[in-house]
């Protein structure tokens, strides 16, 4: 169903024929003279016919970690040069000296400098605001305008860009889906201000940190999610109290990570420990808005997507949710151009909003909810002959929980608001053909 926008053709001829509209855009922004570099059967490289620094590595991403082994040899062969990672959020480029990351860059909006201030709780939304009116007026770079504009100090901000340059690094590791190009150089004017730090010791933590943060997701999906505190009388423990003191029942993990100056997996894990603990319980905040709505069905899509797919039965799971869409009429035309994505089943928020618009009447919103959770629950039902009974039920459990912050809007069919997971039950997978 999805339909593929980064095609092109080459003719008879060898012309070279754009076929999507991405493929296009991206053509003509690199028009000139170009060298083709011997390749195989299966693949064409381009480079610009003159100039340009040594393509050492490149590749595909297919898995988040996939660029562990990658960033492992760079490091240990102590080679200089830039890493360059392409992926669905964006472009992170980290730049690698003896074995030490030594600065990064990024065009993500969440691990921009500024909004790294923000999430620590270095300054307000205001303020990051002012910072870069100031900083687009005066063509100055954000960190200069806010140490001028007295928002933060020259000993504040040195080591948030350190914290930065981890935070790139970190997302660069966790990309599951694009591509890398390694470099044997790069400008020093990219840099900014230089780093030391090692390679080495960050690829170690980056990969604790995603093992850690996958096991902390079967009971927090997000950052979104409010833990509310209980009456258990329980005496916390002296690590965890700083994040519990914080824990209100209104504000969610990111707003205690700008309290107390952590990032989202430092709190991610004490809210974990507390829950554990019997201190909190998770809440989740109802999304509003389709492409919000679609945001929270795309965790348990892609949950189901990597379940079958670790089981080697993810091709019987797309195949049973593609007869189930063709099936039920109102999929195709709401799926148009907007997915189920060939990675992990998950789909384009903006697109889909867009075409639920297009369908639906007065409450889209109810319309994509009722939508998407008949389409989940035949891919829970589709996937229990796929998988073991134990593996069935975790991720019974697993979903339910990603969906508890959807199931009182509207009527969503098959879920119980507060029943177990064994609620999530498809009465539309009878129709499947």
């Amino acid at each position: 169903m999805a339909e593929r926008d980064d095609l092109l053709r080459v003719d008879q001829t060898g012309t070279v024929h754009p076929v999507g509209r991405t493929a296009s855009q991206q053509l003509r922004a690199r028009a000139g003279e170009w060298r083709l570099l011997p390749s195989p059967r299966d693949l064409l490289l381009f480079r610009k016919a003159t100039g340009g620094a040594v393509l050492k590595l490149a590749g595909e991403i297919f898995t988040p970690g996939a660029l562990c082994d990658v960033v492992a040899l760079v490091a240990q062969s102590n080679w200089k040069g830039e890493l360059i990672v392409l992926g669905e959020a964006g472009t992170r480029t980290v730049f690698f000296e003896q074995g030490n990351v030594i600065g990064a860059a990024t065009n993500v909006a969440e691990e921009r400098l500024g909004e790294m201030l923000y999430q620590f709780g270095v300054i307000t939304r205001e303020q990051l605001d002012t910072i870069v009116q100031t900083s687009a007026t005066s063509g100055k770079r954000l960190g200069e305008s806010a140490i001028e504009l007295g928002f933060v100090s020259a000993e504040e901000m040195y080591p948030m860009m350190a914290k930065q340059v981890e935070a790139v690094f970190y997302a660069a590791l966790r990309v599951g889906d694009g591509t890398f190009f390694f470099f044997d150089r790069f400008d020093e004017k990219a840099i900014g201000r230089r780093h030391n730090l090692n390679a080495a010791g960050l690829l170690m933590e980056g990969a604790r940190r995603m093992d850690e943060m996958q096991f902390f997701r079967e009971k927090i999906p997000s950052d979104h999610i409010v833990p509310v505190p209980t009456a258990s009388g329980k005496k916390v423990p002296e690590e965890l109290q700083a994040v519990f003191a914080q824990c209100d029942g209104k504000r969610s993990i990111a707003d205690i990570g700008r309290r107390i100056g952590e990032l989202e997996f430092e709190v991610t894990k004490a809210v974990f420990q507390l829950l554990n603990a019997g201190l909190v319980l998770a809440k989740a905040p109802r999304p509003e808005g389709a492409e919000a709505i679609v945001e929270a069905f795309n965790a348990p899509i892609a949950l189901m997507h990597q379940t079958c797919d670790s089981a080697g039965k993810g091709s019987e799971l797309r195949d049973g949710l593609s007869r189930f869409a063709t099936g039920g009429g109102i999929y195709d035309p709401l799926f148009m151009a907007a997915g189920p994505q060939q990675l992990d089943g998950t789909f384009k928020p903006e697109r889909l909003a867009s075409n639920i618009a297009a369908l639906a009447g007065d409450d889209p919103d109810s319309w994509i909810t009722q939508l998407m959770m008949d389409y989940v629950g035949f891919g829970l039902f589709h996937s229990e002959s796929l998988l073991g009974r134990e593996a069935h039920q975790r991720l019974m459990e697993a979903v339910s929980l990603m969906l508890k912050p959807l199931q009182n809007s509207g009527a969503p069919s098959g879920v119980e608001p507060s029943g177990p997971a064994s609620s999530i039950a498809p009465p539309a997978a009878r129709a499947l053909p």
